[in-house]
């Protein structure tokens, strides 16, 4: 019976640290994997060398395999604090290295005193278990993922740990003739450990389906965003195209002037005006014009004065055509849309000019290479 107990045990303990240290393998920052590998791999030898000193014939072979069996017990209980540490833990604390050294010395002492020595090692036994419940507290108090599964399955692993354990100190006799209760808690821990990795991975799925849709979705975002920018700045450029084409170059047709005109706006759409009229008696009615802001709305102000210039500069004078100007522009009701604006009028060789809000008029003299200044009142 204790073989095939050894067979199935053993193969089970290796199957789950081979499927642990494949994980790793293809995830190397989760340690956690690794260190139950490894715990996994001596908890076979382990159970290797236990059941084995109930099947050896002759004290010398029994004695063989109990020293290899107190060897290898410190770094089962070892790799079972790294792995738990690992789930619940940022690091490893300074504990853990006292308990290690603890379990290493007592250890060695029961590889030479495999029956005398072992209660030491037992001991720190008992400190591995009380250790591990504490760790096993503060990840279910912190709501770590997945704590109270690895809870329940070191709780079967613990409790028939503490069953071997009592029947080591001789406190109670074997149950059903089982002298080896600590593989049976191993089974419970596999379980706990295949319910916790089922889960992981079903979360580890959605998480990826989440991400998934939420990238189509910003994907989505960002094409509908692109084909907005593409339609504004094809409307942008219309209404650039269509503000250039309302202003004048250069003026060819009165005698005697060169007049040309520039401009070149921040923005796809500005807000600087500049237009010409020159009426059946000659008189040439130049404006420049500066409106508030730049865009649309600019935009919208620049075609609202040219309108108004086209139909009243060579009909009124100048302070008349400011006025009717302002007031259809507060008819309007355009809220805070402003433009300054200054008119020039020539004729007959004299200059007349007007401004509402721009800077004063600067004229410069080849004759004498001076400039003057107008200051507009």
């Amino acid at each position: 019976m204790d073989l095939y107990q050894q067979i199935f045990f053993i193969t089970l303990t290796i199957a789950f640290g081979l499927l642990h240290f494949i994980l790793f393998l293809y995830n190397r920052r989760l340690k956690s994997n690794l260190y139950f590998a490894i715990f996994a791999f001596l908890c076979a030898a382990n159970t290797f060398f236990d059941f084995q000193v109930a099947l050896a014939i002759g004290e010398e072979k029994e004695l063989f395999y109990l020293r290899f069996h107190r060897a290898v017990m410190p770094y089962t209980s070892i790799f079972a604090l790294l792995f738990i540490y690992s789930l619940f833990e940022h690091r490893i604390p300074k504990q853990f290295w006292l308990i290690s050294c603890g379990l290493v010395t007592t250890g060695i002492l029961a590889v030479f005193e495999p029956v005398g020595n072992f209660s030491y090692l037992l001991v720190f036994q008992i400190v591995v278990l009380i250790e591990a419940i504490r760790l096993m507290i503060v990840g279910i108090r912190r709501k770590e993922d997945g704590a109270r599964i690895i809870a329940v399955g070191f709780a079967f692993l613990f409790a028939f740990s503490s069953y071997d354990t009592l029947m080591d100190f001789g406190v109670i006799a074997a149950i059903d003739d089982i002298q080896n209760g600590y593989p049976f808690g191993f089974v419970g821990l596999l379980i706990s450990m295949s319910v916790y990795l089922a889960r992981d991975f079903a979360k580890t799925n959605e998480r990826m389906l989440t991400k998934e849709r939420q990238a189509k979705e910003l994907e989505l975002k960002q094409r509908l965003l692109e084909a907005e920018d593409a339609r504004k700045s094809k409307e942008l450029e219309e209404a650039r195209k269509l503000q250039l084409s309302m202003l004048p170059k250069c003026i060819n047709e009165v005698e005697g002037l060169d007049v040309c005109f520039d401009m070149k706006p921040a923005t796809e759409v500005g807000g600087d005006y500049y237009d010409y009229n020159v009426s059946e008696d000659g008189t040439l009615t130049v404006a420049i014009g500066d409106a508030t802001g730049h865009g649309i709305k600019a935009g919208i102000m620049v075609s609202i004065i040219k309108s108004l210039f086209i139909g009243n500069a060579g009909q009124t004078d100048i302070p008349a055509f400011f006025e009717k100007s302002s007031k259809t522009i507060r008819q309007m009701g355009l809220g805070n849309l402003y433009m300054a604006m200054m008119i020039v009028r020539i004729k007959d060789g004299n200059l007349t000019c007007s401004s509402a809000g721009i800077p004063p008029l600067f004229i410069y003299r080849s004759a004498t290479k001076s400039v003057e200044e107008f200051v507009i009142k």
